[in-house]
């Protein structure tokens, strides 16, 4: 807990607990810490969404990184990113019309929600989005096979997943918390 709690907005000293200043008369979510200026976490240990907010309107990707690992919803949240981005990239490099499509994608953002950690779901997710096209060719090659009974393809299919799973294998590294 923070020995010396102030109001964000006259920084006079608050209780850790206060929603509002005796000093000022303003309402706030949760006092700042006169040391470092961050949200004071409240009784439960959770974040409050002000950090969050305040990281997204200032772009600062260690700042959200941070809210979202201190939060409970960082691995849900992450989740909906990675299926959103398997929405609209795994079409580029999964055989025409795949079948099964949107059930890899929900997967995608099943796997990472379902994580206990912000860190476990972005790298635990970050392996199923890069493993997706591959699963999306292995069910084309099986399900073509499975209904005609022949299927011609080469290793050349598998060359625009292979870049796929290296750049969002790189994205993970890149946006992994430090």
């Amino acid at each position: 807990m923070t020995a010396d709690p102030r109001c964000p907005h006259c920084s006079e000293k608050v209780s850790a607990t206060a929603t509002w200043c005796m000093h000022c008369g303003r309402d706030f979510e949760s006092p700042v810490d006169a040391g470092t200026g961050t949200t004071v976490l409240d009784a439960g240990g959770s974040q409050t969404t002000s950090d969050l907010e305040a990281a997204l309107n200032a772009g600062d990707v260690d700042g959200i990184q941070n809210a979202l690992a201190q939060s409970d919803n960082g691995p849900t949240l992450v989740g909906v990113v990675l299926a959103g981005i398997a929405l609209f990239t795994l079409p580029l490099v999964s055989p025409p019309g795949a079948a099964l499509y949107l059930l890899v994608v929900a997967g995608v953002g099943a796997i990472a929600a379902t994580q206990s950690t912000f860190d476990a779901a972005l790298r635990t997710g970050g392996k199923a989005l890069a493993l997706a096209p591959f699963l999306l060719v292995f069910l084309d090659v099986f399900l073509g096979y499975l209904f005609s009974g022949a299927v011609a393809t080469s290793a050349t299919v598998l060359f625009g997943p292979a870049i796929y799973a290296g750049l969002v294998m790189y994205g993970v590294r890149r946006y992994r918390r430090r």
